[in-house]
């Protein structure tokens, strides 16, 4: 077990990291007691001491949700740039935490399902998740029309991809007759068109992707649309090993 006390890291060497790159801060050392984690880094690898700095506020973009790929560079500015994260295995980062003040009592409704969007989670070296926790302050939860809005286009999307999925599989099922594949694709040609429609119901900030990338005009479009979704595989849940080892693309 680490112990959670680290004071013995130099102060110039984490004032100056603090200096240097402009992390935000509680102001103060948190009270009680910092919680201990096992698998962080070496304390000779740590530029942020938590009991004597406080804990770093979650970086947010401009709809009030946790940013991933600034998230990360404050986990990676305060180790020294040469530490190597060493992680037996990836796993799941809920970038809207804790857990409680999603959960309820029941564990659904809206702030539940919000929490659970592929886009609000990443897969992480886990001792780089642990570090996380470890430095940074759970992040406010959203305001109720933001978590709306980010539900509903990550739901209208996947609705879309399953939607030009489904039309291309029908075109291979060799025992429709050709007058009943054109009535079912004509069906899910609507339905592909309701979602759109739906899609501009949402604010642009939040859509995961442009309108005019999913609109198509004919049935032979919503079909080539099935190649572009998978391509774009929205349904699945972001990586950050390289960004977090600093291996290039």
């Amino acid at each position: 077990m680490l112990l959670a006390n680290v004071n013995h890291i130099r102060y110039n060497k984490v004032n100056d990291c603090k200096k240097r790159e402009g992390l935000k801060v509680t102001g103060r050392a948190l009270e009680g007691g910092v919680r201990s984690y096992e698998g962080l880094p070496p304390l000779d690898a740590r530029m942020w001491d938590v009991t004597t700095l406080g804990r770093i506020e979650t970086p947010l973009d401009s709809r009030g949700f946790v940013d991933l790929d600034a998230l990360v560079e404050v986990g990676r500015k305060t180790v020294t740039s040469d530490y190597q994260w060493e992680s037996p295995f990836n796993d799941v980062h809920h970038l809207q935490w804790p857990r409680l003040a999603y959960a309820g009592s029941a564990e659904t409704g809206l702030a539940w399902d919000f929490r659970e969007l592929a886009r609000r989670k990443a897969f992480l070296p886990r001792q780089f998740h642990n570090w996380l926790h470890y430095i940074t302050q759970p992040p406010p939860v959203p305001d109720e029309e933001s978590m709306r809005f980010a539900v509903q286009a990550e739901r209208t999307t996947r609705a879309l991809a399953a939607t030009a999925q489904l039309a291309v599989r029908l075109t291979r099922k060799k025992f429709i007759p050709e007058k009943r594949l054109r009535e079912r694709l004509e069906q899910e040609f609507d339905h592909y068109t309701m979602y759109v429609e739906n899609a501009r119901l949402v604010p642009e900030e939040f859509q995961l992707l442009k309108l005019a990338d999913v609109e198509v005009a004919t049935i032979e479009e919503m079909l080539a649309m099935n190649k572009k979704f998978g391509k774009w595989a929205l349904h699945i849940i972001p990586v950050r090993q390289r960004e977090v080892l600093g291996v290039a693309a």
